[in-house]
């Protein structure tokens, strides 16, 4: 059996390679992204846009993380709930600075509650929320919460949020939206309609 050919660089099948999509953006605070070890080769995970997009950005593959290896007084967890600020709230009441670090969890919502849940010090950080303006576009998956966006949308309405410029970060949304356009137009349209878009209208 002839394996397929892969990018070495955005972990994707040569024939739905993006990188001729990604364009360097150099956004002021740091990305952390913790990477639960099931979503590091999905062909359809999104995080490996913003490790490939963001100049300022790092991405941890694990289930437990060493809490010395975080600036645990100056860094922030994008995780909604009753406590956590809005993101532009932090920049305007100056909560923040140019060294302020925040940590994306990234895997199913389930997963990504077992991150928190096995890594304590995660739940002691000040939590982040984001206001999210339209629905997520990411036709292939659906997310148990109706606020639910993939990796790279959550890491782009964070960023934006926080420089207070969309704009700027409006290169991650086209690079997803190749993504999702090439692996939908590989899906025979009747498996599309009965797999994918009956499901995400229940």
């Amino acid at each position: 059996m002839v394996k397929r050919a892969f990018c070495v660089n955005c972990f994707k099948a040569s024939s739905a390679c993006i990188c001729a999509t990604i364009k360097s953006i150099n956004n002021v605070h740091l990305l952390h992204i913790l990477q639960d070890p099931s979503e590091e080769k999905k062909a359809i995970g999104t995080a490996r846009i913003l490790k490939l997009s963001l100049k300022r950005v790092k991405l941890t593959v694990g289930t437990l993380f060493d809490e010395q290896d975080f600036d645990v007084n100056n860094s922030y967890l994008l995780f909604p709930n009753e406590e956590a600020l809005p993101a532009e709230r932090l920049t305007d009441e100056v909560m923040i600075n140019k060294k302020s670090t925040f940590i994306l969890l990234d895997g199913s919502w389930k997963k990504a509650y077992k991150l928190l849940m096995n890594n304590p010090f995660l739940q002691k950080l000040p939590k982040v929320s984001i206001n999210v303006d339209i629905k997520s576009n990411y036709r292939l998956r659906k997310s148990p919460r109706e606020d639910g966006l993939s990796t790279v949308e959550a890491g782009y309405y964070l960023l934006s949020q926080l420089e207070n410029n969309s704009e700027k970060f409006n290169p991650l949304l086209e690079s997803f939206e190749f993504m999702i356009d090439y692996q939908i137009s590989q899906i025979p349209p009747a498996i599309y309609q009965s797999h994918y878009l009956d499901k995400l209208q229940d």
